[in-house]
């Protein structure tokens, strides 16, 4: 498989979908699964909009050590 550039909007794999459904389901924001998954955030809202998953609605900056777990 030929590596891409995440920013291109490549196609979504079985596993970039099971792991956006598992973050979500885990209450991941959507910006921090972007990171997690090398997208943007608006990618990751459309493509769980697209899959009928929902994401929690708090802004949540994955560099901001206050909103890391403790």
């Amino acid at each position: 498989m030929a590596d891409y550039d995440p920013t291109t909007g490549a196609p979504w794999s079985a596993d970039d979908l099971d792991q956006l459904r598992i973050l979500a389901a885990e209450g991941t924001s959507a910006s921090v699964i972007g990171v997690q998954l090398g997208r943007t955030e608006k990618a990751i809202s459309h493509q769980a909009s697209l899959e009928g998953i929902s994401l929690t609605s708090v802004s949540q900056n994955p560099y901001d050590p206050d909103t890391l777990d403790r």
